[in-house]
């Protein structure tokens, strides 16, 4: 895997309605996780469907899922992601994009909107 950045923590990823504490549909997949929520801040007119908070870098051939679907958000299931596993952080995913394709950067940038955590913690 050649993400932008190295590693910098694991994520639990949940394809909808799979949800703890069942076993994640993926388990442990390294990535980097930043925070992005000054760049939503920004943003004018977007509408609260596409509302993130964070993103998160993973390989290219991680099996992550948004709900976006020719335009026409709120018809499938979004998976959520946990950082850095199912007892950690929840995050609902917004939007998937492959970056890079045929680099050696190749990867999917993967927009985030972070849930409730339980408070207090330190995973974020």
């Amino acid at each position: 895997m050649a993400l932008p950045l190295p590693p910098n923590t694991t994520c639990d990823i949940y394809h909808g309605p799979n949800a703890p504490p069942a076993a994640p549909d993926i388990a442990g997949e390294p990535c980097h996780l930043s925070a992005r929520f000054g760049e939503y801040g920004s943003r004018q007119g977007a509408g609260d469907q596409w509302r993130y908070t964070h993103v998160l870098a993973v390989g290219p051939t991680t099996d992550v899922r948004d709900e976006y679907d020719a335009g026409d958000a709120g018809t499938t299931v979004p998976d959520t992601v946990y950082v850095p596993d199912k007892d950690g952080t929840p995050f609902v995913v917004v939007f998937v994009e492959r970056v890079g394709r045929g680099t050696a950067q190749d990867h999917k940038r993967v927009y985030l909107d972070r849930k409730q955590p339980t408070w207090p913690t330190n995973e974020l």
